[in-house]
């Protein structure tokens, strides 16, 4: 059956489009067609004047629903997961595996596999963070797992997490060279984060293989004006994929401002979100330290943040209304420019004919009113 949802202005992802509707059969959009064209014996969805967009795209989701992904390392965690975040309009996501040892991320990408496997569109892979830090940057993550990526270990991930394993979060000053290479090779998208790479460094590991920044300004070597280091250099080169956390917490509007003059369309919103995200729950307790959720913040029990409480609903709200960037501009950064990173972006981030119908309506105040996965309704809870 033909479905089509209408009378609303459709951000396409290039396009901003009123007086069309966006059809979509069998879990895929066929195209957008002007309203006066819809085919009689069509089943027309109501978007009730509101804005129509492609589903969110989160490349750093740590948790959701009262469940911690790298603690609970299960299809049903991450059905939990991704239940709670449908709710806030993200459709489709990176489950992230922080710091932990071989055996648990073992047991991850296990998990991830089959979900991708049940929900292609939703579950587009695995973002592990970590192991392989700066332990001067641990910031939250367990320093008794950050250790030194060696080949008898890749050996293990790489055959294990093959096209699981979409984006690794790593500190390139303390990679072997020849380790580097390996998972430059592997296709695997590197990112620089929890990092004190030097500017000269960071320049270096852009121009060979590193080609994505995790959580701008956060957990890295900064601005320092006479010993530049991370910020600096991803801020200078202009061309790596940068995530960043608008919360009011992570960095100040300004530096999304300064980052988005500098960085353009190569800047994207991320979550990196705890188990807090649509649940109550006070904390997660680690084991070797509590994550309290407080005041909008994640942090540990001195005061260190260790995630966020963020959804990417409110990024993109706090992207327009807290820095003052566009709404298309602040749609493109939660949808677009992510599915780009991991060239995904004929499957999701866009609302063009053969992509998945992962759709989101929001209200003139950006407040969510309707989600849709593989063109299917969500039922989502009443506020």
């Amino acid at each position: 059956m033909r479905f089509a949802l209408s009378n609303g202005t459709i951000y396409s992802g290039h396009t901003i489009t009123q007086h069309h509707a966006i059809l979509f059969e069998d879990g895929q959009i066929i195209g957008l067609v002007p309203d006066a064209q819809l085919p009689g014996d069509i089943t027309v969805l109501d978007a009730k004047g509101g804005i129509i967009c492609p589903g969110f795209v989160d490349l750093q989701v740590n948790g959701g629903g009262g469940v911690y992904f790298t603690q609970y390392p299960t299809l049903e965690s991450l059905n939990t997961i991704r239940d709670a975040h449908l709710q806030f309009g993200t459709t489709s996501f990176l489950p992230t595996v922080i710091s932990a040892f071989q055996d648990k991320i073992l047991e991850t990408i296990t998990a991830v596999r089959e979900a991708m496997q049940q929900s292609p569109s939703t579950f587009l892979g695995m973002h592990l963070e970590g192991p392989f830090f700066n332990i001067e940057k641990a910031g939250a993550h367990d320093t008794a797992c950050i250790r030194t990526a060696t080949h008898e270990e890749l050996d293990v991930l790489l055959a294990a997490g093959k096209d699981v394993i979409t984006y690794l979060t790593l500190a390139p000053e303390c990679v072997e060279e020849s380790v580097l290479q390996r998972l430059v090779e592997s296709g695997i998208v590197l990112s620089a984060g929890h990092s004190l790479v030097t500017y000269d460094q960071a320049m270096h590991f852009f121009q060979n293989g590193v080609t994505a920044v995790t959580h701008l300004y956060n957990a890295m070597s900064g601005i320092d004006t006479k010993q530049p280091g991370l910020a600096a250099a991803t801020l200078d080169y202009g061309q790596a994929w940068t995530g960043i956390i608008v919360d009011g917490e992570h960095c100040h509007p300004y530096a999304v401002r300064l980052a988005k003059k500098m960085l353009g369309e190569k800047l994207l919103l991320i979550s990196d979100c705890a188990a807090c995200v649509g649940s109550d729950i006070p904390f997660t307790d680690f084991g070797n330290f509590k994550a309290y959720y407080r005041n909008g913040r994640c942090e540990t029990e001195d005061g260190r943040l260790a995630g966020s409480a963020l959804t990417m609903l409110q990024a993109v709200q706090n992207t327009v209304n807290m820095v003052g960037l566009p709404l298309d501009e602040a749609l493109r950064m939660a949808t677009l420019y992510p599915a780009q990173v991991l060239k995904l972006e004929h499957k999701v981030g866009q609302l063009l004919p053969g992509s998945a119908a992962n759709l989101v309506v929001l209200d003139k105040n950006l407040q969510l009113q309707q989600v849709l996965v593989d063109g299917q309704e969500v039922t989502l809870a009443q506020k």
